[in-house]
């Protein structure tokens, strides 16, 4: 599922490449006939070659060809950027190596796009004086850093919002889906650090802020293969939740729990080098309907609204209580009974504060 988040993003980032070049191709065409006819540019033997090379239409081959290689150089950054320790830099200093790796890009892109048209003798560059004049030209950097600048802003400020609202909520609320509020049905998770109380004390205020940085980092990691949305942080917890239409979803919900369990799991050795002890969360959830609605003008986000999310916050507070990681309530509880790789174990009728009547909890376990 990783790999189809990868594809899907790769293609928008090439896709838009392309249609970026296309047009700034359009433009310079636009421009280049303007001067032919208001400047009354006649043809020579010099300016013969670029005249023939703006009127064939193979441009829009270098545009798209261009538009490819480069798109594809630039999700490669922003992979990198995403997937390995480069993410644990500083804004600005992640903001001079990307500049520089784009700029190894072009220069990439533009080689190759340059060898092509060479052999396919479209070029009306015909030789390295030709391309040392063009390279040696402010008027190129000056037209592609502003393209290249423009455009990369655009494009990595669409991942990067993106990134921060989930999948197709950027698009959501281009569109005003939820200027005003909308009624849906989803899946929340309460996500909470077991004993932190006692962590905090002992780790102290900076270590602890970095378990919790580190745990969540790695929970990062997986949110995307199990098509869940981090709806919020909150001290040492995390809110996710799904769009309960999303096909699977119920299953996708818990696996990630029990992924997330063993993702820690995995870095033990270095969660008890750096802090001593190997962190354990649990979880309540709940699944119903919520009210959706974009609120605030400063920091506007995406807000959910119902009696689902106290209740499932409620759940949770009852992990420590029943000594139980995993508790849903008895909705949810219905929606994955049919997932036989769990076991269901019925904890009675609970009263949960703020509620006025008890309602049914279910621990969920590994069959």
């Amino acid at each position: 599922m990783n790999g189809n988040k990868n594809l899907i993003n790769w293609l928008f980032v090439v896709s838009s490449w392309i249609l970026a070049c296309l047009c700034i191709t359009a433009v310079g065409i636009f421009f280049q006939d303007l001067l032919l006819r208001f400047l009354e540019i006649f043809p020579t033997q010099e300016n013969q070659k670029f005249i023939d090379y703006f009127s064939s239409g193979v441009q829009y081959i270098e545009g798209i060809l261009f538009g490819f290689l480069f798109g594809t150089v630039f999700y490669f950054v922003f992979w990198l950027t995403e997937n390995t320790n480069l993410r644990n830099k500083s804004f600005g200093k992640l903001m001079v190596i990307k500049t520089f790796l784009y700029l190894i890009g072009f220069v990439f892109a533009f080689s190759i796009v340059f060898v092509v048209l060479l052999a396919l003798d479209v070029s009306p560059l015909r030789g390295v004086k030709d391309v040392i004049s063009t390279l040696s030209s402010w008027t190129f950097y000056a037209a592609f850093g502003i393209f290249l600048t423009l455009f990369s802003i655009i494009i990595n400020f669409v991942l990067e919002v993106s990134k921060k609202y989930g999948p197709g909520n950027l698009w959501h609320m281009f569109m005003g889906k939820y200027h005003k509020p909308v009624i849906e049905n989803r899946i929340f998770m309460f996500l909470d650090l077991k004993d932190s109380t006692a962590y905090a004390e002992k780790l102290g205020h900076i270590k602890y802020s970095n378990l919790i940085q580190k745990c969540f980092l790695y929970l990062n990691e997986i949110v995307f293969d199990h098509k869940a949305q981090i709806y919020q942080y909150v001290g040492d917890e995390v809110v996710l939740t799904w769009d309960s239409r999303v096909k699977d979803a119920p299953r996708l919900s818990v696996e990630l729990f029990f992924a997330f369990r063993e993702k820690l799991a995995s870095k033990s050795t270095k969660f008890e080098k750096d802090f001593g002890f190997i962190p354990e969360f649990k979880a309540g959830m709940n699944v119903g309907p919520v009210t959706a609605a974009e609120v605030g003008y400063i920091k506007r986000d995406i807000a959910y609204h119902g009696d689902v999310l106290n209740t499932g916050a409620r759940i949770q507070s009852k992990c420590n209580e029943l000594g139980k990681n995993l508790l849903v309530s008895e909705v949810f509880a219905k929606e994955v009974e049919k997932v036989i790789a769990y076991r269901q174990e019925l904890m009675g009728e609970i009263a949960l504060k703020g509620k006025e009547k008890a309602v049914n909890i279910y621990a969920l376990e590994i069959a």
